[in-house]
């Protein structure tokens, strides 16, 4: 109460200023710019790490774990290759014996022990690589204010990246290796076998998010309500229409993506390098669905099997995943910006100066 009292009687102060008198803007001192600057950059960078490590690292092991290995590998700072003594008191704890991706903090644990402090991290490197080029790509290829064209040169540009983002989920779910990201991109002759689970995301997260806004916009929706009669009429159908070309689109896509998101990782990981081990237990035969190309197979699980062969529990971690970044990140930001706004309102009167519009003194 003292707090948000505080806060009120600030507002109130700042918002007399503009009653009476000549017309009059706001002028923010430099340094009140730089530190509200700052205080964003530092919340983005941390929403962005909390997004990469868990919503992409954590949640690629969790699409891959095997929910029943037939080895378990014990979680802890000791050395990963020696070997476990079936006599100590911590494994009669069956408890202990469930997959690394069940908790984050088992997760990143073990990905320390692993390769390291930096693992959280692991595929960075390729992934704003990646990131770069894809906007890049975009940048010049997608027409201005067309959702339609925007949703068509994002297809044709995951498409043309398809190996890059397979080299992404083998980084995240093998051991350490020496070779450097680009010496791990597959080459186009396997381009043909993942480009139908890239096509398959695509089409899925941008259609079921674009598409809706694309109608929106031909039908006129995306204008927004103007009528100085009725101000109360315009904010109630200008947020109606923020739901239902912003905020449903925006969950009917999530909703859609978990699946296809999963069907692209288990699909790339069938195509794990024979050299490369991974760095949580994983069946590469998906229960025998993947035929090894020594054999004449396909050397990878079909897009149909590649979800049916996840079963239940796996779901629940790769959801709870899921879940579990969402509300951390929505934490941050929510942390952030009562920061950044308790200062603006706090510090504002020392940093912010109001002078007449016309110049004048």
């Amino acid at each position: 109460m003292p707090v948000s009292g505080h806060l009120v009687r600030r507002s109130a102060e700042f918002v007399a200023t503009f009653k009476d008198g000549p017309a009059m803007k706001v002028e923010f001192s430099p340094w009140l710019i730089f530190l509200v600057l700052t205080l964003g950059l530092i919340m983005g960078l941390a929403v962005m790490a909390v997004e990469y490590t868990y919503g992409g690292v954590v949640a690629t092991l969790a699409a891959v774990e095997d929910s029943n290995p037939d080895i378990y590998v014990r979680i802890d700072h000791q050395d990963p290759t020696k070997p476990l003594d079936p006599n100590e008191p911590e494994l009669a704890d069956s408890a202990r014996l469930q997959p690394i991706t069940s908790g984050l903090r088992s997760t990143t644990k073990h990905l320390r022990a692993r390769a390291g402090f930096w693992s959280r991290f692991r595929g960075l490197s390729i992934y704003l690589a990646f990131i770069f080029v894809d906007g890049f790509l975009s940048l010049i290829s997608t027409p201005t204010g067309s959702f339609l064209g925007h949703f068509f040169s994002q297809f044709f540009i995951s498409l043309l990246l398809a190996t890059w983002q397979m080299a992404w989920v083998h980084i995240v779910i093998s051991e350490p290796s020496p070779k450097r990201f680009y010496q791990r991109i597959p080459s186009y002759r396997k381009w043909i076998r993942i480009a139908p689970a890239v096509a398959l995301e695509t089409v899925l997260t941008y259609a079921t998010f674009l598409l809706p806004m694309a109608v929106a916009q031909m039908a006129g929706w995306t204008e927004v309500a103007q009528d100085p009669n009725h101000p109360e009429l315009n904010a109630r159908r200008n947020f109606i229409r923020f739901l239902s070309i912003g905020v449903l689109p925006a969950i009917l896509s999530l909703a859609v993506s978990v699946p296809a998101r999963v069907i692209f990782i288990r699909v790339a990981a069938s195509m794990l390098p024979e050299e490369d081990e991974s760095i949580v237990p994983f069946d590469r035969s998906f229960g025998g669905k993947v035929e090894p190309e020594i054999v004449g197979g396909s050397g990878k699980i079909g897009l149909m099997d590649a979800w049916t062969t996840f079963d239940w529990n796996a779901r629940v971690r790769f959801v709870k995943v899921v879940v579990k970044t969402a509300m951390m990140e929505i934490a941050l930001m929510f942390v952030g910006a009562s920061v950044i706004v308790g200062i603006m309102l706090g510090l504002g009167p020392r940093g912010v100066s109001m002078v007449p519009a016309d110049g004048s003194l």
